[in-house]
């Protein structure tokens, strides 16, 4: 039996304007994604976006594209191209079409085992934000939702 010997790359697709400044804000973090990724989608994306330690975007990774109401955000696929690119911090995006970015029960669980993957692997997870319509945002880390406490996982 022969097993294959193998070397991993990313492809880089595409670019999107961004200025070399660290996302400071999940506001302007909500706005920029919205506007060159997601563009009004009737559909639900997940959307990575990889930091160096200085806080400035290396990467943006679309992870899930689903359906008007659900997509599927599979762990190891959040983390695969943070751990190829070196990525120290990884921002977690994803719409609501409806327009109502309240994060859901599901959407508390996927980022309490996000947080916890990744401090397993010593990615810190700096904010998981859903963005709604007319830029309606909700910021996992500006309602103190990411440091494990109560909470975190929908109670």
């Amino acid at each position: 039996m022969r097993v294959p010997i193998v070397r991993l790359e990313m492809v880089v697709d595409g670019y999107a304007e961004y200025l070399r400044d660290p996302l400071s804000s999940s506001g302007k973090a909500a706005e920029w994604i919205e506007r060159n990724i997601i563009r009004h989608s009737n559909r639900e994306h997940v959307i990575v976006v990889g930091c160096d330690a200085g806080g400035r975007a290396t990467y943006i990774d679309e992870v899930g594209r689903g359906s008007v109401d659900y997509c599927p955000g599979a762990i190891p696929e959040i983390f695969k191209a943070a751990i190829m690119s070196n990525a120290t911090r990884i921002f977690i995006f994803h719409n609501h079409p409806g327009g109502d970015p309240a994060p859901s029960r599901v959407d508390r669980e996927f980022t309490r085992k996000v947080r916890e993957a990744g401090e397993l692997l010593e990615i810190e997870l700096t904010d998981h934000i859903i963005i709604g319509r007319n830029g309606a945002y909700y910021s996992f880390m500006e309602d103190n939702l990411l440091d494990g406490s109560p909470g975190t996982d929908g109670s």
